[in-house]
């Protein structure tokens, strides 16, 4: 069984469904990790008026993605699952292949939908492939919640 699992979140609902699947995947896993990737070189920049450093865009986005992994890790805790997480800032595919080495992935877990409020950024949900070829881990990807439309279709 899987000991060590890196689910990369990018807020859809695919990715989130990862979230929720790694409790039916290992009956004992020794870490869970969720990370949050952000992507961009940020430099100062002008809010009415004001000047907003780097290091303060990216403490504000470390807090924002440490909220937005915050009931995640919960919820994973609560069902007895020893949970670690990082907001991290670069490129995804370098950010998640270095995350799954350091931790010594097991499994990768990936949405696997268009992405969410991240797509444009991140692009995770198109990194599989790739990631797979970079890490010693296996690669699986979740699929997420089916619309019902979708559903109601396939049920016919």
């Amino acid at each position: 069984m899987y000991e060590r699992i890196l689910i990369p979140l990018d807020g859809s609902q695919e990715a989130e469904a990862a979230a929720h699947e790694v409790v039916h995947l290992s009956a004992n896993p020794q870490v869970v990790h969720l990370q949050l990737v952000e992507n961009g070189v940020m430099q100062s920049r002008q809010l009415e008026g004001y000047t907003v450093y780097a290091d303060q865009i990216h403490d504000a986005h470390k807090r924002s993605g440490e909220a937005y992994l915050d009931p995640f890790r919960r919820m994973l805790g609560d069902k007895g699952l020893h949970v670690e997480t990082s907001v991290t800032n670069g490129d995804p595919m370098g950010e998640v292949a270095e995350r799954a080495e350091k931790l010594d992935a097991d499994l990768v877990l990936l949405g696997a939908g268009e992405g969410g409020w991240l797509r444009r950024r991140t692009r995770l949900s198109n990194i599989a492939p790739r990631l797979a070829k970079k890490v010693k881990a296996h690669v699986l990807l979740v699929q997420g919640p089916m619309k019902p439309e979708v559903a109601l279709q396939r049920a016919a």
